[in-house]
């Protein structure tokens, strides 16, 4: 039995000794990918004219153009427009954008490069980027690009949009008073109470509205016709999701403003005369409840 024990703590201690070199082989690995990367970065570096600055993330990058003026800060949810080439250190082109159809991603929702190159430059400004492998594509191999090749990145230009800061820019020069805010986005200004109950699930609600962008540009209404608009409360209508759950919070002869972000509207798409990414304001009014 001693004898099958001590053969068993050998087989252990030499599957620990031998997973202990194979992390210390890759260990010493990564660590020369690094510094060969290092190297030609340097090599690179030298060779240029430009003054670089290396983050903490590895990353060099020198501004080439433009002003501290522009936006710094990002925020989860933006979306983010970004022109840009990505060439190998040789000044081989592997990718880019175009004047007509730059890239765009969500702020956040992304593992792009972009998302970690963009922090550190303003808006207003060009930079040349100089990312290692371990921050790039590492050890994959693409077309024209070895494995473990640090890339050159040139931003041109790029541009942040937030939809919900331009809603709170709105309320704040409107001085509105937020009834509610809710964690998708929607926010809800009462500006005339109610009477009775809030409407409950499976009556029909009707409603007048007024359309509107952030500008003030109306783009639908119903208020000078005789019609009103149908929404059957609880239910998956044809509504947007911003227009329909705020409607479900009023009671009848309540007015309100709903303000809310087109991830809850029409989306990136739009439809219509509604643009893609078009933060939206309806003024509603329940005028009467009806059971069909």
């Amino acid at each position: 039995m001693k004898n099958i024990k001590s053969l068993y703590v050998l087989g252990l201690f030499a599957i620990v000794v031998l997973l202990s070199s194979c992390l210390s082989t890759i260990v010493l690995e990564n660590d020369e990918i690094v510094k060969q990367n290092e190297t030609k970065i340097q090599t690179y570096l030298s060779s240029q004219s430009l003054s670089f600055t290396k983050a903490t993330n590895g990353i060099y990058y020198a501004v080439t153009a433009g002003d501290t003026s522009g936006r710094k800060s990002l925020s989860t949810g933006d979306t983010v427009r970004v022109q840009y080439v990505i060439s190998r250190l040789d000044g081989f082109k592997l990718d880019s954008s175009t004047q007509t159809k730059p890239f765009v991603f969500m702020y956040g929702g992304s593992t792009s490069i972009f998302m970690k190159i963009l922090p550190l430059i303003r808006e207003s400004q060009k930079a040349t980027f100089i990312i290692p492998s371990t921050q790039a594509l590492g050890s994959q191999t693409f077309p024209n690009l070895p494995a473990n090749s640090p890339i050159k990145v040139d931003v041109s230009w790029f541009k942040a949009y937030s939809e919900n800061a331009d809603i709170d820019r709105y309320v704040l020069t409107n001085k509105l008073t937020l009834t509610g805010n809710y964690s998708n986005g929607l926010r809800y200004i009462r500006t005339q109470e109610g009477t009775g109950d809030y409407m409950a699930s499976g009556k029909i609600a009707k409603v007048k509205y007024t359309g509107k962008f952030l500008n003030g540009k109306i783009f639908d209404s119903n208020v000078n016709t005789s019609d009103s608009l149908k929404i059957t409360i609880g239910a998956s209508s044809g509504f947007v999701t911003g227009f329909q759950r705020g409607v479900e919070l009023m009671k009848v002869g309540e007015k309100a403003t709903l303000i809310f972000p087109s991830s809850i509207g029409y989306g990136t798409t739009g439809k219509g005369t509604i643009p893609g990414e078009s933060p939206l304001i309806f003024d509603v009014q329940v005028i009467a409840v009806s059971d069909n």
